[in-house]
């Protein structure tokens, strides 16, 4: 049996891709998943497909932009099941030339990317910090690590993603908290564009699968990872190798 069987697991941004195989996954490891998502629609799509496999959710249907109302909803949903797990999954595209995008876009890329794990940590934190214990693990990307041309406020964001991660690691250490940070290649879902050139500079010449994510999450919310705080792990296939 799992050590996380028994455990809360809250998901943002699970109605789809990633994070629904996050969902999925959690559920199949026996987890109380609670799946968030802006989108009811697909929130519904992801409790039914929850429920096709014999495994029940919370759902948490809320704009991350209405921070306070998202804050207040998963401090409400944490007293009433406490979140041993956070995984802060959602985010959106935002690629365009430096020249080519706005303040609006560039305003709105980084209100969900980075408000949105900001805000659902502030959420679970008072809770995680009273009962000595937790877990968060972010979501970057290969690009916020690397950089990318055409994609710099995505870049950005996610590379805003690695600098909270450290911080909070040693920020919340104390209260026996952990915060780690899985950094994706190209991943197979609805978003990703691809090309045999890019399968080609990829050494394992595939591209992930989202549950190659959520096996990582779990991972690094498990025991076997009680030593492991303010890491970045790389989740690329060998693609744009750096360090």
């Amino acid at each position: 049996m799992s050590d996380l069987a028994g455990k809360t697991v809250l998901v943002t941004g699970a109605g789809s891709g990633i994070g629904r195989a996050h969902a999925l996954h959690f559920a199949g490891l026996g987890s109380t998943v609670i799946a968030h998502d802006i989108t009811p629609a697909a929130l519904a799509d992801t409790l039914g497909e929850l429920e096709g496999s014999g495994h029940t959710a919370i759902a948490f249907a809320c704009d991350m932009l209405e921070v306070d109302r998202f804050e207040a909803g998963i401090r409400a949903l944490d007293e009433a099941h406490p979140v041993d797990v956070l995984i802060n999954n959602a985010g959106i595209a935002g690629d365009g030339a430096l020249e080519d995008v706005d303040a609006a876009f560039i305003g709105h890329v980084f209100d969900v990317n980075v408000g949105g794990t900001i805000s659902a940590t502030r959420g679970v934190l008072a809770g995680m910090k009273r009962r000595r214990a937790g877990r968060i693990v972010n979501t970057s990307s290969n690009w916020g690590v690397v950089g990318h041309a055409n994609a710099s406020i995505y870049s950005a964001s996610k590379a805003a993603i690695l600098g909270l991660t450290k911080s909070w690691a040693r920020e919340f250490a104390p209260w026996g908290i952990t915060v780690n940070a899985i950094a994706p290649g190209g991943i197979e879902t609805a978003l990703l564009e691809t090309s045999p050139e890019r399968i080609a500079r990829i050494p394992l010449r595939r591209h992930g699968r989202p549950v190659e994510v959520a096996r990582l999450a779990e991972f690094l919310a498990s025991d076997a990872a009680d030593y492991i705080t303010g890491t970045v792990t790389h989740l690329n296939g060998g693609e744009d190798i750096v360090g």
